[in-house]
């Protein structure tokens, strides 16, 4: 009877070391992977905060009224280029040849 008692105590001692060695290593890959998927998470991040920065100076106010100024041909808008919501049913419909029945959809 003591024979059989410590062979099974034996075998599950085994049983538990082998299964103890397996869970340790999986638990080292996984604190691998979760050590990567925070570096990942913090790069990008930096990476947010510097898009951040550029569009913030890209949508600067005083940079972009230079680069109109410097590239856009644009004039201040003519008083007779106004146009009220009432004057608008005036517009003329122009008929378009490329059309068929001439009038646009």
């Amino acid at each position: 009877m003591m024979r059989q008692t410590t062979i099974f105590t034996i075998l599950v001692a085994a049983v538990m070391s082998v299964a103890l060695f397996y869970l340790k290593y999986e638990v080292t890959n996984l604190e691998g992977e979760l050590e990567a998927l925070n570096q990942s998470i913090v790069d990008d991040r930096e990476s947010i905060h510097v898009l951040k920065a550029e569009w913030s100076h890209l949508n600067d106010v005083d940079r972009l009224k230079d680069l109109a100024q410097r590239y856009l041909d644009m004039q201040p808008t003519d008083p007779e280029q106004m146009k009220r919501a009432v004057d608008l049913t005036e517009v003329k419909i122009i008929v378009d040849p490329d059309v068929e029945g001439g009038l646009p959809r």
